[in-house]
């Protein structure tokens, strides 16, 4: 029988491919492991802190979401530095927003996330999750995207331009964009319905 604690470790080498490839994929997978663990962990340390407006996994998204933000983002060279990069931060939130209900981190874009929803209509996978959880890993998602995908859906649902104006501003054809945005649109959705198993 093996022993758990010498087992290896996932988290580890999914780590490793963001940290020195910058492997955006890796670090999707790592963050929706690190997210359950996280969220699992302020359940049972935190219930009695967490309002019915507040989840586990919304404060989860927001450390996470926060990380991703920073212009100089942390580097980790093992699994636990993450885990109690993530923990303090987490606990931070929570403290806060015990003190001083409605403090919210700023989302990804000024634009209302409502629109958003026009970007996963047909992705599948997330209806049932509630509208603040969907929020939260939207923001999260939408910073694991590639650039070339994030700066198309943001464009067009968060600045509003019209296909035209996006290929012109791309310096693209209009069919280019078009594909562009279609492509964008399906990696996201495929994310958030990883994604969904982590928002409970």
């Amino acid at each position: 029988m093996t022993d758990p604690d010498l087992a290896p470790d996932p988290s580890a080498r999914l780590l490793e491919r963001w940290q020195q490839d910058g492997d955006v994929d890796a670090l999707d997978e790592l963050l929706r492991i690190e997210v359950s663990r996280l969220a699992a962990r302020l359940r049972g340390r935190a219930r009695g802190m967490l309002r019915p407006s507040t989840s586990a996994s919304d404060l989860a998204q927001e450390a996470v979401f926060r990380m991703l933000r920073l212009e100089d983002a942390p580097e980790f060279t093992d699994p636990r530095e993450l885990r109690a990069y993530l923990w303090s931060a987490a606990w931070r939130l929570l403290i806060n927003r015990t003190r001083a209900r409605g403090h919210d981190a700023l989302p990804l874009s000024q634009a209302q996330s409502g629109d958003m929803g026009l970007v996963l209509a047909g992705g599948g996978g997330v209806s049932q999750a509630e509208r603040a959880d969907q929020n939260a890993a939207l923001n999260v998602v939408m910073n694991l995207l590639r650039d070339e995908d994030r700066e198309v859906l943001e464009l067009v649902y968060f600045k509003h331009l019209e296909i035209e104006q996006v290929a012109q501003q791309l310096g693209i054809q209009r069919s280019a964009a078009d594909m562009r945005l279609s492509r964008a649109r399906r990696r996201l959705a495929e994310k958030m319905v990883g994604w969904s198993d982590v928002v409970q």
